[in-house]
Order: C-alpha cells, then sequence, then structure tokens
C-alpha cells in the first residue's frame, strides 16, 4: 500500500530515503573494506603461509599453530566478495554463515598463535630472518607479522557492526530483509556467569539473531580439539527478555544484565562498560529481530 502526503515533504518518504541512503553507504563500506581484508589476507597467505611451505622453514605443526584455518578463512572471503560486487548482500552474507565455525576456530587457537610466533622467533634463526625479511616488502607496509594475525578477528568485528546496520536499514519487503535477519553472527566474547551461589565463572559467548551459545574452552591436552570450545546451552532470542541490572551509565565498575528465559534465568557480568553497552545492543537488536 502507497502512502501519499499532502505537499511536497513526506516524513514516511523521506525517512525512507534516509534508511536507504545509510543501506547504500553501508553497503559500499563492506565491499571496500572486503576488498582490503581479502588483499591482506592473501599476501599473508602468499609470503607467509606459502613460502614457509615451500621452504620448511618451519615444521607443519608449529605452522598450523601460528596461522591455524587461515588459508580457509581466506578461501571464505574469495567466496563472499562476488557476492557484495554484485549487490546481492543477503545471499552473499547467508552463504557466508556457513563458514563461521572456521572463525571459532580461529579466536580459539589465537593464544597459542601468538606464544608460537613469540617462541619461534626466539629460538628459530631462519624464521626470525625470513619474517623480518617479509615484514620488510613494501606491499605490508610496515606492519609486523603480529599485526597482522588478529586481523580475522578484527574483521570479525567488522562484520558484526556492518552487517547489523545493513539489517536495520533494509525494508521487511527487500528481497535481503530475510537473508540479512536470518541465523546471521552478531557477536562473541567473554562473559563472567554469575550463579546463585559461587563465583562467577567465565565463558566464551556466540551471538547469533536467533540464538545466544555459551561455551567453555576444551582442555589443552585434549587429543583431537585441544583449542575449540564445547557448547555448553543454547538459548533462543525469541524467548529471550532483556534488563540491566546496573551498568546504565558509564564508569570502571562493568555492570550486569539479566536475560531471562522460560525456564531458566540467566545473569552476565562484565567488568568493562563499553563491552557491557555493545553486548546490549546487539543482544536488542537479536531479540527485536525475532519479534518482527
Amino acid at each position: 500500500m502507497e502512502l501519499s502526503c499532502p505537499g511536497s515533504r513526506c516524513p514516511v518518504q523521506e525517512q525512507r530515503a534516509r534508511w536507504e541512503r545509510k543501506r547504500a553507504c553501508t553497503a559500499r563500506e563492506l565491499l571496500e573494506t572486503e576488498r582490503r581484508y581479502q588483499e591482506q589476507l592473501g599476501l599473508v597467505a602468499t609470503y607467509f603461509l606459502g613460502i614457509l611451505k615451500a621452504k620448511g622453514t618451519l615444521r607443519p605443526p608449529e605452522r598450523q599453530a601460528l596461522f591455524g584455518s587461515w588459508e580457509l578463512i581466506y578461501g571464505a572471503s574469495q567466496e563472499l566478495l562476488p557476492y557484495l560486487e554484485g549487490g546481492c548482500w543477503g545471499q552473499g552474507l547467508e552463504g557466508f554463515c556457513r563458514h563461521l565455525e572456521l572463525y571459532n576456530q580461529f579466536a580459539a587457537n589465537s593464544e597459542r598463535s601468538q606464544t608460537t610466533l613469540q617462541e619461534q622467533l626466539k629460538k628459530n634463526k631462519g624464521f626470525r630472518r625470513f619474517v623480518r625479511l617479509q615484514e620488510g616488502r613494501p606491499e605490508f607496509g610496515g606492519l609486523q607479522l603480529q599485526d597482522l594475525l588478529p586481523l580475522p578477528l578484527q574483521r570479525l568485528q567488522q562484520y558484526e557492526n556492518l552487517v547489523v546496520a545493513l539489517a536495520e536499514n533494509t525494508g521487511p519487503n527487500s528481497p535481503d530483509h530475510q537473508q540479512l535477519t536470518r541465523r546471521w553472527f552478531l557477536r562473541q566474547g567473554w562473559l563472567l556467569v554469575v550463579p546463585p551461589h559461587g563465583e562467577p565463572r567465565p565463558r566464551m559467548f556466540f551471538l547469533f539473531t536467533d540464538v545466544l551459545l555459551m561455551a567453555k574452552p576444551r582442555p589443552p591436552l585434549h587429543l583431537l580439539r585441544s583449542g575449540t570450545f564445547a557448547c555448553k546451552a543454547l538459548y533462543p532470542m525469541a524467548q529471550c527478555h532483556l534488563s540491566r541490572v546496573f551498568g546504565h551509565s558509564g564508569g570502571p565498575c562493568g555492570g550486569l544484565l539479566s536475560l531471562s528465559f522460560p525456564h531458566e534465568k540467566l545473569l552476565l557480568m562484565s567488568t568493562d562498560q563499553e563491552e557491557l553497552s555493545r553486548w546490549y545492543h546487539s543482544l536488542t537488536w537479536a531479540i527485536s529481530s525475532q519479534k518482527n
């Protein structure tokens, strides 16, 4: 049903125009940053991973500990970019969701990666010389390998911000709307779970548009899945009631969020006020997306 407004200005049409401008701006930023991200992934894959494999400077276990799922993440970006270039954001991002486990694996391995890098730089003279030589290439713009390794985790945060902004400015009648609001990953990070009795326990949380996943790291000596997370609980966002217990205003004391479900109540705490606010915003958006 079309809305008609008397006179030359219509608030509804003006609002739609603002949404469309924001959507176009966000889509352009997503495309441009994905191109740069893929370029950086490719540089590391070519000048570090590829040459290390050919030269044998690092044994396969150390190379895997250092780079984790880097090449697979590079492949995921290569699949996504043509969709973004063709303006098929919803279809591209929906397909990209199946690669999110690669980022979970990469996040679980990040501390081990940095530790391996420092150990090898310290004790492996050939590797140290190789790294310094590659870091001096003009393609890297002065960045060191330790600066490049966190790129996928930084990009994951950018994905969250850009996709949420894209979805918020996409109307329900758009062909991209369902794909942008369906099972999309929003945020991950550590939060403290406050039990009825005892001390708060750190847990890793993964927030999607429809569920919140709580996980804990597997033991370092796990034979097959060391460095990964085990799912402990899934919470449906459609049944969630969210409130702030404290932490409404800025300050150094952090805050506490209450998430109520039909058969369970979850209290999540963070000592970082800004991080708590970002979680609150993402949770609020996930809940509202399930009610639309």
